[in-house]
């Protein structure tokens, strides 16, 4: 053993919030293919909830200044 750290960034885990909504909505996605239409309706709209919530917290960035 030595004393040297190894760093690993968690693989496949989102970096950012947005990251994580977008990612969700993708796996909802896939799992909507492999329900019957009625139900995959059910989950693609609550995909495209995840991707809105994605694109209100990208657009609700703003830079501060500090005083």
């Amino acid at each position: 053993m030595s004393d040297v750290a190894i760093l690993l960034d968690a693989i496949g885990k989102p970096s950012s919030a947005p990251e994580a909504w977008l990612a969700r909505a993708a796996r909802i996605r896939s799992i909507a293919l492999l329900l019957s239409v009625k139900d995959a309706q059910v989950l693609k709209t609550y995909a495209a909830e995840c991707e809105a919530e994605a694109q209100h917290i990208i657009g609700g960035r703003s830079l501060r200044v500090a005083a």
